[in-house]
C-alpha cells in the first residue's frame, strides 16, 4: 500500500514535467516553416498508415506480435529469461521470470517496427547504395511511427495490467514524455531546424520554471 501511494505521488509530481516538455514540443515544431521532400515522404507514410488503419482495418495481430516481442526483448536486455510467448489476433502474453517498470512499459515506449525499418535500411546500406531509396525509408519510418502511436493510444484506452507495475498515473506520465521525445527524435532526422538535445534542454528548463512557480504558490508567505 505504501509503495502504491509513493508511485501515485511520483505520478503527480511528474505532471509539471510533462507540461513543460509539451510546451517545448510545441515551440520546437513551430520551426517547420518549410516542407522539403524528406518531410513530405515522412508525412505521406504517416498518412498512408492512417488511411490503412481507418479504411481497411487495424493490423491488430502485427501489433500484438510487436508488443509481446518488445516485452520479451526488454526482459532479455534486463537480464531476465523468457519462458514462452503467445500471440493472438487481439491479445497475447509473455511468460518471464521477472518484471520491472521498463519491461512492463517497453511496448508503449519503443516503436519496434520503426526500429526494424531503420535497422533494415542501415544494414542494407553496408551492401548496396541505399541513398536513392532514402525517401522510401522515410515513408516507411513515418508509417511505422504512426502505427506505434495509434496503437499505443488505442491500447491505453483499455485497462492494461502493464501499467500496474509502476502505477497507472506514473506509467502514463512516462509514456507521454517518451513518445513526445520519440516524435522530436524522428523529426530531427529530416528537419535540420529540429534538434533533439536542445529540445531536451529546453523542456528541462521549462519544467524547472514550472516547478519553481508551483513551489512559490504553495509556500509563498
Amino acid at each position: 500500500m505504501l509503495a502504491k501511494a509513493f508511485r501515485f505521488l511520483l505520478g503527480i509530481l511528474a505532471i509539471p514535467a510533462c507540461i513543460g516538455y509539451s510546451f517545448s514540443f510545441y515551440y520546437h515544431l513551430l520551426v517547420l516553416r518549410r516542407i522539403d521532400s524528406p518531410e513530405i515522404a515522412l508525412l505521406l507514410g504517416i498518412t498512408a498508415y492512417l488511411a490503412l488503419h481507418v479504411l481497411i482495418g487495424a493490423p491488430s495481430r502485427a501489433y500484438v506480435f510487436g508488443h509481446e516481442l518488445t516485452h520479451a526483448t526488454a526482459t532479455w536486455v534486463s537480464g531476465g529469461q523468457v519462458k514462452g510467448m503467445k500471440v493472438g489476433d487481439k491479445k497475447g502474453s509473455v511468460s518471464t521470470n521477472k518484471i520491472t517498470g521498463f519491461i512492463a512499459l517497453a511496448p508503449y515506449l519503443v516503436p519496434v517496427y520503426a526500429i526494424l525499418t531503420a535497422l533494415a535500411y542501415g544494414i542494407t546500406g553496408f551492401f548496396v547504395d541505399v541513398r536513392p531509396w532514402i525517401h522510401w525509408f522515410f515513408f516507411g519510418l513515418g508509417a511505422a511511427l504512426a502505427f506505434h502511436l495509434v496503437f499505443t493510444v488505442e491500447a491505453l484506452k483499455q485497462k492494461q495490467s502493464d501499467l500496474e507495475v509502476l502505477g497507472p498515473l506514473l506509467s502514463l506520465d512516462i509514456i507521454y514524455w517518451a513518445n513526445l521525445a520519440l516524435v522530436v527524435a524522428v523529426m530531427s532526422w529530416t528537419v535540420p531546424e529540429v534538434r533533439f538535445l536542445p529540445y531536451l534542454s529546453d523542456g528541462f528548463h521549462r519544467s524547472q520554471d514550472l516547478y519553481l512557480a508551483i513551489f512559490r504558490q504553495l509556500f509563498a508567505r
